[in-house]
C-alpha cells in the first residue's frame, strides 16, 4: 500500500517485460529477488509473475513455470499489501477467501485505484493491469452494482472495451506488449472499432520489440497482406531475437523455395535455431534433415532418432508433428536404423501413424504401409496375418510404390510358400533357449563374488557387457565410493562407462564359461534382436531374485556394447525396460 512502485521495482519490470533480451531479464530479476528479500511486497508479486507461464512472462526467459510456488508468492505479496498482487491474484485465480480477508485493503477497488493512480501517472506495466481489469470483467468487483445492467457478455464488453483499448495503447507507448493479444481480440470482436492504420501502427511498433508480436506481424504481412517477402524479413528477425516459431516458419519460407530461392543450407539453420529452442516442428525437421542427410546434415540415424524423440514427448507437439514423427520413429525401430531394432515398439509408432495418415505425404505414409505389411506379414510385433499384411502392401502399391509390388510378387510365387514351409521347422537352436536363465544363474555367482569385495559400499550402477558380434559377457558393477575417489570431477563421463568401473567379474567366472560357448555357438544366433532382448531379461531376472537388498531400486541397471557406436541406443532403451521411470529419465539425461 505504497502507492506507487520502489524505484528497484520500476526498473526490473521494465529490463524483464520490455527487454527481451536473456541476460537483461536476469539482471532485472535479481533486482526484484533481492527487493522482494527486502520486504517489497510489488517485487515480490512480479517475482510470483516470472514463474507463472507464458502468459505473464515471455517464454523465451528462461523462467521455469512453478504455478504452486508462484501461487504461494502471489497471494502472500497481496497479504503483504501489494495492489499488483491483488490484481494478479484475482486473473490467476489466487484471490481466495482467505487473501481477500488478510489483505490490508478494505476492498478490491481500493487495490484497483491504486494501480489506476500508478497508472494515470505513466506507468505503462500499471496501464496494461487496467486494460485487464476490464477487458477481463474485473471491474465488476470494483463497482459491483453494474452487473445489474450488463444481462449479457456481449452487454459488458461493449462497454468494457472501448476503455481497455484505450488504456492498452497506452501501455504500448510504454514499451509493455504483454496486452497485444487481448487488443487483437477486441479488434476481433467487433465490439470497439480500431482503424486499420492505428491498428497496424501499434503492430509494427510492438514487433520491433517482441520476438513474439515480430514473428506474428510477419504471418500477418503474409496472409493478411499478402506479402511474403515482407514476412521473410520479420520472420528472421523474430529468429535472432529469440522466437523459435519464427525460426521455424523463416526456415519453412527457404526450404519452400517459392518465395526466395530454394537454400537448404539455411533452412537447416533456422530449423536448428529452432529445434535448440524446443520448438517441435523444428525438432522433427531435424530428424528428417539427419534422416535423409540433406544440405549440412550428414546422414546420421541416431542424431535422427534423438531429435524424432524430442520432437514426440515434446509437450507443445501438435497431432500433425506427432504423428509425423512416429511414423519415422516407426521404421527406425522396425530396421534398427540410429536405434536398438525393436518391433513392437516399431508397430505401436506405425499404427498410431496410420491412424493420423492424413498428415502424411505420398513417400513417407508408403514406407508406413510397407512396415505395417511387414510387420504383420512376418509376425513381427504381433501374430502372423498374411492377408493384412497384403492388404498394406497393396495400398502402398496403390500410391505407386514399385516396393511394395515386389512384396506383393514375392507373396503370390511359389517361393513364399517354399520360405514359409522352411521356416515353419526352423526352431531356436538347443543352446538358446532358457539362455536368459543360464545368464542370470552366472550374474548371481558374479555379484557374491564383487559383494565380497565392495563391502559396505553403496552401488549405485550395474551393466551386463557384450561386444558387437554378441560372443561375450562380463558384469561391471560401480560404487558411489569408487567413483568419488578415482574420478577428479564428480560429473566425469566414466561415471556411466562400464569399462572404467572398479569391479566386475573375474577371469574364471561363470560368465566368461558362457562367453567361450557363445563364440561356439555364433552361427546358430537367432538375431541380435533376440540376443539383446535375452540380456534385458536375464537383467530383470536378476533384479526381481532381490539379490541388492532394499536398496535395488536406488541402483541403476542396463545394457551396453563395448566399444561399438550403437553402445548408447542399446543402453537407453534397456534401461527404459529395466529402471523406474525417474532413474531411467535420469540415465537418459547422463550427457545433458
Amino acid at each position: 500500500m505504497n502507492g506507487k512502485y520502489s524505484l528497484p521495482v520500476v526498473k526490473a519490470v521494465d529490463m524483464i517485460w520490455t527487454s527481451f533480451d536473456r541476460e537483461e531479464i536476469r539482471r532485472g530479476y535479481a533486482m526484484l529477488f533481492k527487493a522482494a528479500q527486502q520486504g517489497d511486497a510489488d517485487a515480490l508479486a512480479f517475482v510470483a509473475r516470472c514463474f507463472m507461464g507464458e502468459e505473464y512472462v515471455w517464454s523465451g526467459a528462461g523462467f521455469t513455470p512453478d504455478d504452486e510456488n508462484a501461487s504461494k508468492l502471489m497471494q502472500k505479496s497481496a497479504l503483504m499489501g501489494s495492489a499488483t498482487g491483488v490484481l494478479c491474484a484475482v486473473r490467476s485465480g489466487n484471490f481466495t477467501p482467505a487473501v481477500q480477508r488478510g489483505m490490508p485493503f478494505a476492498s478490491f477497488k481500493e487495490a484497483f485505484e491504486e494501480i489506476l493512480s500508478q497508472a494515470e501517472r505513466g506507468n505503462a506495466f500499471c496501464c496494461y493491469m487496467i486494460g485487464n481489469v476490464y477487458f477481463w470483467g474485473d471491474y465488476l468487483l470494483v463497482e459491483p452494482e453494474l452487473a445489474k445492467e450488463f444481462k449479457t457478455e456481449d452487454k459488458y464488453h461493449t462497454w468494457a472495451y472501448p476503455i481497455a483499448k484505450e488504456w492498452y495503447e497506452r501501455s504500448f507507448k510504454g514499451r509493455i506488449c504483454a496486452g497485444w493479444g487481448n487488443y487483437c481480440d477486441i479488434r476481433k470482436s467487433g465490439l470497439c472499432a480500431i482503424k486499420q492504420d492505428i491498428f497496424e501502427f501499434y503492430y509494427q511498433m510492438l514487433a520491433e520489440i517482441s520476438p513474439v508480436i515480430c514473428n506474428n506481424y510477419g504471418h500477418y504481412l503474409e496472409y493478411s497482406k499478402n506479402n511474403p517477402q515482407a514476412a521473410l524479413t520479420y520472420y528472421a528477425k523474430a529468429a535472432y531475437l529469440g522466437d523459435p516459431q519464427g525460426a521455424y516458419n523463416a526456415g519453412h519460407i527457404y526450404e519452400g523455395g517459392e518465395i526466395v530461392e530454394e537454400n537448404i543450407e539455411v533452412a537447416y539453420q533456422f530449423y536448428e535455431m529452432a529445434a535448440n529452442r524446443e520448438h517441435p516442428a523444428g525438432q522433427f525437421e531435424m530428424g528428417y534433415y539427419h534422416f535423409e542427410g540433406c544440405g549440412s546434415a550428414k546422414q546420421d540415424y541416431a542424431k535422427a532418432v534423438q531429435w524424432f524423440e524430442k520432437a514426440y514427448e515434446n509437450p507443445k507437439c501438435s497431432e500433425k508433428t506427432k504423428v509425423q514423427t512416429a511414423a519415422y520413429l516407426g521404421i527406425c525401430c522396425q530396421e534398427g536404423l540410429g536405434v536398438v531394432q525393436d518391433d513392437d515398439a516399431a508397430l505401436e509408432y506405425l499404427q498410431e501413424a496410420e491412424e493420423g495418415k492424413e498428415h502424411l505425404w505420398d513417400s513417407i505414409k508408403e514406407k508406413v504401409l510397407i512396415a505395417l505389411g511387414v510387420a504383420y506379414a512376418s509376425g513381427r510385433g504381433t501374430e502372423e496375418d498374411i492377408e493384412l499384411g497384403y492388404q498394406y502392401f497393396e495400398e502402398a502399391a496403390e500410391l505407386g510404390s514399385e516396393e511394395a509390388k515386389e512384396y506383393m510378387q514375392y507373396i503370390n510365387s511359389p517361393e513364399y510358400e517354399a520360405d514359409e514351409r522352411i521356416e515353419a521347422t526352423r526352431a531356436i537352436e538347443p543352446f538358446y533357449q532358457g539362455l536368459a536363465e543360464r545368464i542370470r544363474e552366472a550374474l548371481e555367482k558374479a555379484l557374491r563374488e564383487i559383494f565380497a569385495q565392495i563391502g559396505d559400499e553403496h552401488i549405485y550402477a550395474t551393466a551386463l557387457v557384450t561386444d558387437r558380434y554378441c560372443c561375450s559377457l562380463f558384469l561391471a558393477v560401480n560404487t558411489v565410493e569408487y567413483f568419488d575417489n578415482e574420478c577428479e570431477e564428480p560429473d566425469d563421463e566414466s561415471k556411466w562407462h562400464p569399462d572404467e568401473w572398479g569391479y566386475s567379474d573375474g577371469h574364471d567366472s561363470e560368465l566368461v564359461k558362457l562367453s567361450r560357448l557363445l563364440w561356439e555357438n555364433h552361427n546358430n544366433l537367432p538375431s541380435e534382436a533376440f540376443f539383446f532382448d535375452t540380456l534385458i531379461d536375464a537383467m530383470k531376472q536378476l533384479k526381481e531374485t532381490g539379490i541388492f537388498g532394499e536398496r535395488t531400486e536406488e541402483i541403476t541397471f542396463f545394457v551396453s556394447i563395448s566399444d561399438d557406436e550403437e553402445a548408447e541406443n542399446l543402453e537407453d532403451f534397456s534401461a527404459r525396460q529395466l529402471n523406474s521411470p525417474e532413474l531411467a529419465i535420469a540415465f537418459l539425461n547422463r550427457e545433458k
